[in-house]
């Protein structure tokens, strides 16, 4: 049970015992050796979010292994090699299997890293105060007139989200940090003059809008990968997508008691914020203020422009549009890749040392998918035609929104089979994922086609 206040539990899946799982932070260049034993009563694995491990080692039920059966153990095993903030969660039935706390941080640390003061990791998530709330949502679907629906598109006087169709976002009412809620969550400690790294994760499946505040904080990273001469910024809005990660630094500098709180009108929202105190101030100098009309940071525009390894005008080896949309399928909503759902989506086939350009066009009417690469990063070179003219963007997971396009490019340097999906998990169970495979690679895994127990969406 997770005891997210002091008054509510919730039933839960964890990782030894908690929720978020144990972190894991180890040295870049170490070994790192899981032995996983799955004691819950129906199949799992664990993806190593964002970190390029070998393909074996990825954790996807179907592509790259058979899941973990009850009972059974499994080693994962890789060489941390690229420093940076990472997490990790069940891709067995993901959208439940993480909907219940199958996650955890992995950080691993630069040889020769900046010094910090103090460093904090803040996971991000929602729950459901009924468990039972989607599948009661569910039967009452059952029953709609789905008749004025055109392949996702909303005639004028249709008002339903389709976000709400294929799972109701207002079902999620209770808002966490590291799976405490409001007065529960631990607060941040610190001393004046000290610089505070945050390390923010989103394990969710909504995207928060960040405000931190009483102090200017630096963003020195995204996704694990550091941000160009990144400038102080101020009482501006940081929006985290499901999947993404953001590192932020702030030297304390002004005593007192502040507030990291996530804006918005969702209900339950004020439950995801933190104090700030600092030691030896007991008055509270802050108020919150969810509803605050801020700025949002632009990141395409944030840090000190540099060329990075790919430009839009250079010759690329595979090109490849992902355009992203809703439909209406038999009885849920659908979500899709140039029209197809997995496994029926066309991949992206490469080969080793390929030059790979990616446009990404979301044609949903009002869903945002956050588009998640395994096993590489990427380069993040136009939105909606316009170039990035911030510091280079090297991420593994992107936030696109309705009508928004981007172009990404990478470099296939890490042989196998992929999933490049929405990290909108409910997105991605109901069909929106393809794959990057390296047509030159031979895996040692066979999936057998009688096991009906993979379920790696």
């Amino acid at each position: 049970m997770l005891n997210y206040s002091d008054k509510v539990k919730l039933p839960v899946y964890t990782y030894n015992g908690s929720v978020p799982g144990a972190q894991i932070r180890v040295k870049q260049g170490e070994r790192v050796k899981i032995v996983f034993k799955n004691e819950l009563p129906e199949p799992t694995a664990i993806h190593w979010h964002g970190y390029p491990v070998p393909n074996d080692q990825d954790g996807v039920p179907g592509v790259t292994m058979d899941a973990v059966k009850p009972g059974e153990t499994f080693t994962y095993e890789f060489t941390a090699t690229i420093p940076g903030t990472y997490w990790y969660h069940s891709h067995q039935k993901s959208a439940e299997q993480v909907d219940k706390g199958l996650y955890g941080t992995l950080i691993v640390e630069p040889k020769n890293e900046e010094k910090v003061d103090r460093d904090y990791t803040l996971v991000l998530d929602e729950w459901m105060s009924d468990p039972d709330a989607e599948s009661h949502m569910d039967m009452n679907m059952s029953g709609m007139d789905h008749s004025n629906m055109n392949n996702g598109n909303s005639s004028d006087n249709q008002q339903m989200d389709m976000n709400s169709m294929g799972h109701n976002m207002n079902m999620y009412d209770i808002f966490t940090i590291n799976g405490k809620s409001g007065a529960a969550v631990q607060p941040l400690k610190v001393k004046k003059g000290e610089k505070v790294r945050l390390r923010l994760i989103n394990a969710g499946y909504m995207s928060h809008k960040l405000h931190l505040h009483g102090h200017a904080f630096q963003i020195v990273a995204t996704d694990g990968q550091p941000i160009n001469n990144p400038q102080p910024i101020k009482d501006e809005l940081l929006n985290i997508a499901p999947g993404e990660r953001y590192d932020i630094e702030f030297i304390a500098d002004n005593p007192g008691e502040w507030l990291l709180e996530c804006h918005g009108n969702m209900k339950g929202i004020d439950g995801m914020k933190v104090k700030i105190q600092y030691e030896g101030q007991t008055n509270n100098t802050d108020k919150v203020n969810a509803t605050e009309n801020l700025p949002v940071v632009d990141i395409t525009t944030y840090g000190k422009y540099e060329v990075g390894s790919f430009t839009l005008d250079q010759t690329y080896d595979v090109e490849y549009t992902m355009n992203l949309g809703t439909a209406m399928g038999k009885n849920d909503m659908i979500f899709t890749i140039n029209g197809k759902t997995y496994p029926d989506t066309a991949p992206i086939n490469v080969k080793k040392g390929d030059l790979v350009k990616v446009k990404f066009v979301n044609n949903s009417p009002m869903d945002v998918h956050p588009m998640h690469l395994h096993g590489h990063f990427f380069q993040v070179l136009s939105r909606n035609g316009k170039p990035v003219t911030g510091s280079p963007l090297i991420k593994d997971s992107l936030n696109v929104n309705p009508g928004e396009e981007y172009v990404v490019a990478f470099k296939a340097d890490n042989p196998g089979n992929w999933m490049f999906h929405c990290h909108d998990l409910h997105h991605a169970s109901a069909g929106m994922v393809t794959e990057v495979k390296y047509t030159d690679y031979k895996s040692d895994y066979t999936p057998d086609p009688n096991d009906t127990t993979n379920k790696g969406e």
